[in-house]
């Protein structure tokens, strides 16, 4: 695994809140298989490349790409007592990653198979849940970043992550939330609306915030804004993102890098650790948003996704885009 980058001095402390599983990725699949009672040519399919078992998790994985690029981060996820567990701690260490709480239960994981058409399968063991008591107790607040919140919070759950936003503003820090993931338990207009009047920003992909608001977000922003008045950021994958500033101002678009693709898991949360690498300490969004732009595209081009994002390569493709 590759070191963490060397942590400079002026890097803004983040705590990364959310989701932390192993990723079993399986990639370059020709056809998924058909479910039988027995092995048969059609529900055991090959694959020529190997599995590869990941650092994974949406929270864990921004961590990962803010300290390859600042040197250090802190995380609150679960990490069980188990073999995973073990994977987890010392991996997310060698990244540069320390976790807050103590580890317990069983390790969350995300089994996912890819296609080569870009279809995908996924297998959800979703873990114990995380108490944000004791994590809020041990955290020295400062900026905080919210991320799959749903996948590891125990519904009801606006006023731990309202308590995590009120922590890190009362400090004179930012609290930022990502609305992802998607699926039967995403966050709701109405609980994004709530967790967003203690946010300073927040971050989704478009069709996270499509199915949030029920259109494209550029079709109903004005619904949102009557709720939240902060800067508002859209994942648009190979395309870059989307910047609203706030309420009345223009959307401006931020072309992404055109790289190829190898590995697209996870390079939404590495567009997450590079724009706040850059936005936490001082650039303005549109240029946070690049920065995010070009850890998006490491991430995608490299086969172990947000891993093996590095500074040295998010600089140089910066330099060359």
């Amino acid at each position: 695994m590759s070191p963490a980058a060397a942590v400079r001095s002026d890097a803004p402390r983040l705590l990364c809140v959310g989701s932390t599983v192993v990723d079993v990725n399986i990639q370059g699949l020709e056809r998924f298989p058909v479910p039988d009672v027995e092995f048969t040519q059609a529900s055991d399919v090959a694959h020529e490349q190997p599995v590869r078992v990941l650092l994974g998790g949406t929270a864990a994985n921004t961590a990962m790409v803010y300290a390859a690029l600042t040197g250090r981060c802190d995380l609150g996820g679960v990490i069980g007592a188990d073999p995973f567990g073990d994977f987890l701690a010392s991996g997310l260490a060698d990244h540069g990653v320390a976790v807050l709480g103590e580890r317990a239960g069983s390790t969350a994981t995300h089994t996912i198979a890819l296609g080569v058409d870009g279809r995908r399968q996924a297998y959800w063991y979703a873990g114990p849940p995380l108490d944000p008591g004791p994590l809020l107790a041990a955290w020295n607040p400062g900026h905080v970043y919210l991320s799959g919140i749903n996948l590891c919070f125990q519904r009801p759950l606006t006023d731990a992550a309202c308590a995590f936003g009120r922590a890190a503003r009362a400090a004179g820090a930012r609290a930022v939330l990502d609305i992802g993931q998607g699926g039967p338990g995403a966050l709701d207009f109405h609980e994004i609306s709530e967790i967003g009047a203690e946010m300073d920003l927040l971050i989704g992909s478009r069709a996270e915030f499509a199915a949030a608001l029920g259109c494209e977000y550029a079709e109903r922003r004005d619904g949102l804004r009557e709720r939240f008045s902060g800067p508002v950021v859209v994942k648009l994958g190979a395309g870059g993102s989307l910047l609203d500033p706030g309420p009345g101002q223009e959307l401006r678009r931020v072309t992404g890098f055109q790289v190829e693709a190898n590995n697209p898991i996870g390079a939404g949360d590495s567009f997450a650790g590079g724009l706040l690498s850059a936005w936490l300490a001082g650039a303005d969004l549109e240029t946070a948003c690049r920065r995010g732009n070009a850890a998006g595209a490491i991430s995608v081009r490299s086969p172990g996704g947000p891993q093996d994002v590095t500074k040295a390569a998010v600089d140089r493709l910066e330099r060359e885009g």
